[in-house]
């Protein structure tokens, strides 16, 4: 029987840096909507996720949507959960920030109420050759607002006021392990639940802003500026390389911020 992980793992193995991928048109991003709000309220979403190329399948008793990563309509991989969502864990650059969807199932897999929302391509997919900004790239989910990601995210926010927690990954610096901040919103229990019980987990913790992580603090992030307009959570959470690379203490974060996505929701 397919495991969660084991079905992660396979989707985010098959993306490649230099990948097929296009951002949506409108009537795509259109779609999208539609599939958010279908989330959102409960109803089908077979229709929906069908006509922007997911599949729909159950593994571990939770509904799947999956593009294809072999195709430019590379979307993303959705789990949803099991009853009404109480919150979003998002992996915005699987592939790319190594190891943080291991992160981001194991979550999911302790909290039966969180929705998964995974990219469906690396970062660096589908991107121009003089591609600089985050902007300029068209997979680049946690800087654009038209990605499929994006909407999915912004109509759960929107609709139902849903905590979002954005995993990402970044090498290693002296004097800290993980980056938690707000980004563009507002400071939430949600984050300091996040914190709080990371440092238990033993990482040292630092908080967006302080000296030395002025850029690990998410501050232009998509959905942490979506959060900010309807006044709900996001913590952005990053993981240094060292962490990710320990199996045990994967487990370890994956286990704090489950456990601060049920204190605070």
């Amino acid at each position: 029987m397919t495991s969660l992980g084991g079905l992660v793992d396979r989707y985010t193995a098959a993306l490649r840096m230099d990948g097929p991928h296009r951002a949506p048109d409108r009537d795509e991003r259109a779609a999208a909507d539609v599939l958010a709000a279908a989330i959102a309220t409960g109803t089908d979403v077979t229709a929906p996720a069908v006509a922007l190329g997911f599949s729909v399948s159950e593994v571990a008793g939770r509904t799947v949507l999956a593009s294809d990563p072999r195709t430019e309509r590379s979307w993303g991989l959705l789990v949803l959960p099991v009853g009404e969502p109480s919150a979003v864990v998002e992996v915005p650059h699987p592939g790319s920030d190594l190891r943080t969807e291991e992160v981001g199932v194991a979550v999911l897999e302790r909290c039966a109420s969180a929705l998964y929302l995974q990219a469906g391509s690396h970062r660096r997919a589908g991107a121009p050759p003089d591609a600089r900004r985050h902007g300029d790239f068209p997979a680049d989910v946690a800087h654009r607002p038209d990605s499929v990601f994006a909407r999915v995210a912004a109509g759960l926010v929107a609709r139902r006021g849903l905590a979002q927690v954005q995993l990402h990954g970044f090498a290693d610096r002296p004097g800290f392990d993980v980056v938690a901040s707000a980004g563009a919103a507002a400071g939430s229990t949600l984050l300091e639940e996040t914190v709080r019980r990371l440092g238990a987990a033993g990482e040292v913790v630092r908080r967006g802003g302080e000296p030395g992580c002025d850029d690990l603090s998410g501050v232009l992030n998509t959905q942490g500026r979506d959060a900010a307009r309807h006044g709900t959570a996001f913590v952005h959470v990053e993981l240094s390389r060292s962490l990710r690379r320990s199996a045990v203490r994967r487990d370890r974060a994956a286990e704090a911020v489950a456990g601060a996505v049920a204190a605070a929701t």
